[in-house]
């Protein structure tokens, strides 16, 4: 006899289509131990996990703190929290996250798109990317820039020409969407800017970004570093 797979575990990704949706009632749809002790996955689920240059949420299980994380069968896990190790599948529970955190890891990464975006228009090419607060930047191969990024003086000039780009974009405004094929594969839509792969976080226009600064620029380990902030209004 052919021995019959076992059914994939369906999670909701309910993050991929609304960043503003903070807290909501879900159901364990599996659970289990690993070496971080027992975990839980819920569905729908609205806890970002760590990668894509995107920092994890911070949020709650039935009031009790839990860490989201991606495990090898694709599902959000949240582990470290009391009372995992009692839930099973079928269990109803409510799900929070900090709402603040969210909206600034979203205007981090919207703000990125943006101005990576406007590096390729450059002619750069992108090699990789931190969304994280206050260590934010995009990198770039600095190949064939020597001359363009010479001097201070130079790179402050470009970085100027950079601000000036991302002002004239963000005081266009435009929406933010997101598309998920059947496959699982996601595409981030900015208005008037790109489409690109993407299973982080974003603001829903560009209207909600505030602050949003390109601080420097240096050559650093064998890239061109571009530092910036941005924040949620």
């Amino acid at each position: 006899m052919t021995a019959t797979a076992a059914p994939r575990i369906q999670q909701e990704q309910a993050y991929y289509g609304d960043t503003y949706l903070f807290e909501t009632a879900a159901t364990v749809v599996a659970a289990g131990t690993d070496e971080n002790g027992a975990w839980a996955a819920v569905s729908p689920n609205i806890f970002h996990p760590k990668g894509g240059g995107q920092p994890s949420d911070e949020g709650t299980l039935n009031g009790a703190p839990v860490v989201p994380s991606r495990n090898d069968d694709g599902l959000v896990v949240l582990s470290g929290g009391r009372g995992l190790a009692s839930l099973e599948p079928g269990t109803a529970v409510d799900c929070a996250i900090d709402a603040e955190l969210r909206k600034r890891h979203a205007a981090l990464h919207t703000a990125g798109h943006v101005l990576g975006h406007l590096g390729e228009a450059r002619g750069w090419t992108s090699t990789g990317h931190s969304h994280y607060p206050g260590q934010a930047r995009l990198d770039f191969s600095p190949e064939g820039l020597e001359a363009e990024l010479a001097t201070p003086e130079l790179r402050e000039q470009v970085r100027a020409e950079l601000q000036e780009a991302l002002d004239a974009v963000l005081a266009g405004g435009g929406a933010v969407s997101a598309a998920t094929d059947r496959a699982g594969h996601r595409v981030v839509t900015i208005e008037g800017v790109n489409s690109e792969p993407c299973g982080g976080t974003h603001v829903a226009r560009l209207e909600e970004l505030a602050g949003v600064r390109v601080l420097e620029l240096k050559i650093k380990r064998g890239a061109l570093k571009v530092r910036y902030e941005a924040e949620h209004i």
